[in-house]
Order: structure tokens, then sequence, then C-alpha cells
């Protein structure tokens, strides 16, 4: 680890989505562990772009995780939303981590592997879990954010108590820096102990559902807890529009 730890400002951090920050007041806590735990289909996947670019946009530094989607994929989805992505990158604000490609490099028939260049050869040989570690314990500047996308290929390829530790590592860097971390989870996709440790872990727990009424799609969250904060007690809509994840526009009462 290179870098040196400050204080972190007490200032609330946004989300990268006006109506979610208003309905907490604000925003998230820095040093903030934020697990999401998300059915298929129910918009996270855009929230964690939106998440990511909503940094930006506040001057913070940002890197992306990828496990489960290929960078050119997620690239894609965010020009999709006119998220100039691109700008951040050039300026080394933006980072995006392939940890996708290696999974698949070495079971590729062998004409596949004679085209691929030298930096994707050199992939083959990278332990997901210590890229992880790595990108964790890199000095990503005074405020920053990262997105791990996501949690659910580490816990179907190595034990808990890997993951465990790369989670208490993120965490306890993410308090003494002030960065916030976002971590993805497949709803139904692990056993309830597992998400029950993930959800004890955590700062804060978002649910993301998806329900069929009638002909019509309904989309919601449910904020289970945020550290330091008081959550609502009801379930919230949103709807995906082209600007990314758009919340009802009900004032917040507390």
């Amino acid at each position: 680890m290179d870098f040196a730890f400050e204080s972190p400002e007490k200032t609330l951090m946004t989300t990268g989505v006006l109506g979610l920050d208003l309905q907490m007041g604000g925003g998230i806590p820095p040093g903030t562990t934020l697990l999401l735990i998300a059915e298929s289909g129910a918009g996270a996947e855009i929230f964690t772009k939106q998440f990511m670019y909503g940094g930006l946009l506040k001057d913070e530094n940002a890197f992306y995780f990828a496990s489960d989607h290929s960078i050119s994929e997620i690239r894609g989805d965010m020009k999709q939303f006119s998220w100039n992505i691109e700008k951040y990158e050039k300026s080394g604000n933006a980072e995006f981590i392939d940890a996708y490609t290696p999974r698949f490099l070495n079971i590729l028939p062998a004409e596949l592997q004679r085209k691929m260049s030298p930096k994707e050869f050199l992939k083959q040989s990278i332990d997901p879990i210590s890229q992880l570690k790595n990108t964790i314990t890199q000095n990503h500047g005074p405020k920053y954010r990262g997105v791990l996308d996501s949690i659910s290929y580490f816990l179907r390829t190595y034990d808990i108590n890997s993951v465990i530790e790369v989670i208490e590592l993120m965490s306890s860097i993410g308090k003494l820096t002030g960065g916030i971390h976002l971590v993805l989870v497949g709803a139904g996709l692990h056993d309830d102990i597992t998400i029950n440790t993930l959800k004890y872990m955590s700062d804060g727990v978002i649910e993301f559902y998806v329900k069929e009424r009638g002909s019509q799609i309904e989309r919601g969250l449910v904020i289970r807890k945020m550290r330091g904060l008081i959550v609502p007690n009801r379930s919230i809509s949103f709807e995906i529009t082209s600007k990314g994840l758009e919340l009802e526009t009900t004032t917040r009462v507390l």
C-alpha cells in the first residue's frame, strides 16, 4: 500500500441518482461499503455504472472491477446512456479492471489463442482474487469510489473465508481513506448464510427487485440499512430511462 491516510470528509457522497440521494438525506457517508443484492433484470447493473459516473461528475476518481462482463460491454452500456466515460479514462480519473477475460483465456481453442495480443496473453496467469486485492490497495487519490461487479463470481470460485477477507480489506481501507465501495451480488444465487454474512459486513444494504403486475413491469428498491443514516421504511419504485435510473419524486419526510 502506497498511500497516505487522511481524515475523511463528513460530506455525504452521491449515489449518482438524485432521487436516491434525497431519500437518504443527501447521499451516503464517506467510507461506506455498499452491498447491492439484485434480482436479474431489476436494473442494478445500470445503477453500478451510474454510481461510478456520478462520482466522476463530482471530481472523484473511480474504478470498475469487472468479473462478470467484458470491459467493451460495460463501455457500450454506458455509451447507451450518454455517459462519456472515455473522457475520464483519458484524464486518468476512471479505470476499468478486467477480471472477466482471464476466466476464459485458458479454455479458448488454440486458433483463437494464437490471435491474442501480448497483453491478453499475459492475462492468462492472473489470479482474479489477487487482482482484486491489488486493485483495492492501490492509491486511488483523496476522493474515490470503486465498483465490484460482481462478488458472485468470487463466491462461486473461492471459499467464503477468502471472499470475507477481501470484503474486510475493502471496508477497512474505505473507512481509513473515505473512499466508498459498491459490491454487487446476485439475488437467489447463494445460500442465506452467505448473504447474511455479506449484509452484516456491509455498511449499507440495498435490495433491487422486479415484479410483473399484469402487463406492467415494476422495478423498485429497498434500503435495508445505511450506516449513520435514517433510511426510508418502505420500498421505492423507479424507472429506467434514457438517463439511467430515476426514482419517484415523492419528497421524503423524516
